[in-house]
């Protein structure tokens, strides 16, 4: 839901994972972005959680600004990212909804 709530702040949609979409099925398969789901080029794309493995970010690749949110501080997504935030999603989310 955290998710959603910062995708409505700013005004865009939410997409997933291959793993979200068809291991835990969290998501629909729709949503899942990457070499065999969704090519995007948005202006901006916010991940968040992602791990950034190559499957995944060439579904993002045309995005104009790419910014991660990840708590693990070698993440692939940093050396991909133009703008990086290492913390807990619980923690980074709220606090960047009630700052939009």
């Amino acid at each position: 839901q955290l998710m959603r709530d910062v995708a409505a702040k700013l005004g865009g949609e939410c997409g997933c994972s291959r793993p979200l979409a068809e291991g835990v099925d969290w998501m629909p398969r729709e949503a899942y972005i990457g070499v065999s789901g969704m090519m995007l080029a948005p202006k901006m794309y916010l991940g968040i959680g992602i791990s950034g493995q190559m499957q995944h970010m060439v579904g993002v690749q045309g995005a104009d600004t790419i910014i991660a949110v990840n708590k693990d501080q070698n993440a692939p997504i940093f050396k991909q990212c133009d703008y990086g935030i290492v913390g807990d999603i619980y923690k980074v989310l709220p606090a960047l909804i009630e700052a939009l």
